[in-house]
C-alpha cells in the first residue's frame, strides 16, 4: 500500500556536479545517494534542494505564495523485544 508516508520517490533530485563526479568514477561511493550532501528546506518562496558538496543551489521551488499540504508524520517499526 503507498501512502504519502512511504517513500513513493520516482525521479531523484541530484546536483549535477555530483553526477558527473559520480559517474566518471573519481568516488569511493557506491551509489549516487551515498555521494551527495543535499540539504533540503524551507526559504522565504518554497523549498530548495541545495548541494552542500559544491556550495550551489540544485533546485528551488517557487511556491508561488500558495501554502501547500505538508504531512511531517513517519512511520516508524516497532518491535516486541
Amino acid at each position: 500500500m503507498r501512502t504519502s508516508l512511504t517513500n513513493s520517490i520516482n525521479g531523484y533530485v541530484i546536483c549535477s556536479q555530483c553526477q558527473s563526479e559520480f559517474e566518471s568514477g573519481t568516488t569511493d561511493a557506491g551509489t549516487i545517494q551515498e555521494y551527495s550532501r543535499l540539504d533540503v528546506g524551507f526559504t522565504d518562496i518554497g523549498l530548495q534542494v541545495w548541494c552542500r558538496r559544491h556550495e550551489i543551489n540544485v533546485c528551488h521551488i517557487d511556491f508561488e505564495g500558495n501554502e501547500l499540504e505538508t504531512d511531517f508524520r513517519c512511520l516508524l517499526e516497532y518491535s516486541d523485544n
